[in-house]
C-alpha cells in the first residue's frame, strides 16, 4: 500500500465526515466555516460551502485511487 492509496482513503473519510456534519447542521462546523469565510455568511451558505468542499475532496480521493 503506497501513499496515494492512503491519501485517497483519508480524503474519502474526510469528505464523508464533513458531509455528515453538514447534513446534521452541526453548530460547531457552521461556526468554524463562518469564522474562516467571513461574518456575513448565512448558515445556509456555510452548509453549501461544506458540501462543495466535500465534493472537491471526494473527487481528489477518487483521483488518488486512480493514480495508484
Amino acid at each position: 500500500m503506497n501513499g496515494w492509496v492512503i491519501g485517497g482513503i483519508l480524503c474519502i473519510l474526510y469528505a464523508g465526515i464533513v458531509s455528515f456534519l453538514a447534513y446534521k447542521k452541526s453548530p460547531g462546523l457552521i461556526k468554524i466555516v463562518k469564522m474562516k469565510m467571513g461574518r456575513k455568511m448565512t448558515d445556509k451558505g456555510a452548509i453549501t460551502t461544506c458540501y462543495v468542499m466535500s465534493g472537491i475532496v471526494l473527487i481528489a480521493g477518487i483521483i488518488f485511487f486512480i493514480i495508484s
